[in-house]
């Protein structure tokens, strides 16, 4: 899987700046002052910590691919990381643990893989996964130590966009009440108290000056949120989940609810592993979340929007806490059964993935990307490529023809031969 992976981020990552990428050229190259920007909205998210790692690439490397390969790296030590946890709860090795690296690293994910900028998903969906595992190896033994790594890790993910500031929340909230009710000295209880309020703390900050997207129509209503978030929670198996819609999201809607219901049970049963289970509970929390705040923002858009391929990683969460919830109930072995069927399908969907991950690069990214590169290097003006690729939308020229002479200024690849001229 890391070497398909390799092959399609060496294949299709992006040279030029992709859709959003253009707006952020300015503090590439130092026009427009980092430490603001690090801090601006992105539609409904801030995302000063991958900002900080985007920005630092880039200027160690002056290559906007490079993101690409760190987050290929970091979803791959995360498929390991993973693996080797799902071994030690379960207590023997199994064949079914190849599920990580195969949902993580397929390239049905390709807008995570093809574009640098998505390392800010990759931030967030390694956080979420390191809280989790995390809670589920807390100790009377090491109360502190896990609390207040669960801490740092959470207050790393709130500021990794929406996405991290739901799972974050989760995490720090558990975090408060292991210094309520955990095994700590009152100098163990005063550390870790104060970490749980950061929560409304970064929200207050985050609503300063929040301005709701204007190019983002309204949500459609709850319903509607309900189905689009689904949609968003379904696609974390990778494309092949749209071809069996709806009966996929009816899958993740039950198996939701089950887990719940095995969390709640073990809550009541299970007081060995008590502060476990509430970890369980809290990313299952976080996860609802994030999948509906992805149907309320998306669901006013076409029809089908939550199946956008980027949404992958950062729902993945939801699936790897049904996964270990099932391991680590052991009243009954019909979960792990469910946990080999669950792997049998993935690994039934994973070539309809990977291939749907390498036809879309080369049917839509590749061809467009070669074009652009080709008009640019034949001389054609900013004007005349913006015209052809962007044929409706003035503002949004004007945006990229400012970017691509930054670009031919700082000789950043072949846009030392963009021609000059031709003012929009």
């Amino acid at each position: 899987m890391v070497l398909q992976g390799l092959v399609f981020v060496w294949r299709y990552a992006l040279t030029n700046p992709f859709v959003d990428e253009w707006d952020f050229v300015e503090a590439l190259y130092g026009e427009e002052p980092a430490l603001p920007w690090l801090w601006q909205l992105h539609n409904e998210h801030r995302f000063p910590l991958p900002r900080v790692l985007y920005l630092t690439l880039f200027w160690i490397t002056g290559d906007l691919r490079t993101g690409c390969y760190v987050s290929l790296f970091g979803v791959s030590m995360l498929s390991l990381g993973l693996m080797n946890f799902s071994r030690k709860i379960r207590g023997r090795a199994s064949l079914a643990d190849a599920v990580f690296p195969m949902l993580l690293l397929q390239c049905g994910q390709a807008e995570n893989l093809y574009m640098g900028y998505q390392i800010c998903f990759m931030f967030a969906l390694v956080l979420a996964c390191g809280q989790l595992v995390g809670m589920l190896t807390v100790t009377p033994q090491n109360h502190f130590r896990r609390g207040l790594q669960v801490g740092l890790m959470g207050i790393a993910s709130l500021m990794c966009g929406a996405a991290g500031l739901a799972y974050g929340s989760v995490g720090l909230a558990w975090v408060g009440w292991l210094a309520f009710t955990g095994k700590l000295s009152p100098l163990q209880r005063l550390t870790l108290g104060p970490l749980a309020l950061t929560v409304p703390v970064y929200i207050w900050l985050y609503r300063q000056g929040y301005r709701r997207p204007g190019h983002h129509p309204p949500s459609a209503g709850i319903f509607e949120s309900i189905r689009v978030g689904l949609e968003a929670q379904a696609v974390a198996v990778g494309p092949a989940a749209t071809g069996i819609w709806p009966f996929i999201g009816i899958v993740m809607l039950l198996l939701g609810i089950g887990t719940f219901l095995v969390i709640t049970r073990n809550l009541l049963t299970d007081s060995e592993n008590r502060l476990r289970w509430w970890g369980l509970m809290a990313m299952l929390a976080g996860s609802a979340g994030v999948s509906f705040g992805i149907g309320w923002g998306r669901s006013g858009f076409e029809d089908d929007m939550g199946f956008a391929w980027r949404y992958g990683w950062i729902t993945l969460p939801a699936l790897f806490t049904i996964w270990f919830a099932c391991l680590m109930d052991r009243s009954s072995q019909k979960l792990e059964r469910l946990l080999g069927a669950f792997a049998a399908a993935v690994v039934i969907m994973t070539p309809i993935n990977i291939v749907s991950g390498f036809r879309d690069g080369e049917k839509r990214v590749l061809p467009v990307e070669k074009e652009w590169e080709q008009w640019v290097r034949e001389g054609k003006s900013p004007l005349e490529i913006t015209k052809k690729f962007y044929p409706d939308d003035d503002e949004v020229r004007k945006r990229i023809i400012a970017a691509m002479r930054l670009l031919k200024k700082n000789r950043y690849t072949y846009y030392e031969m963009l021609r000059e001229g031709d003012s929009p």
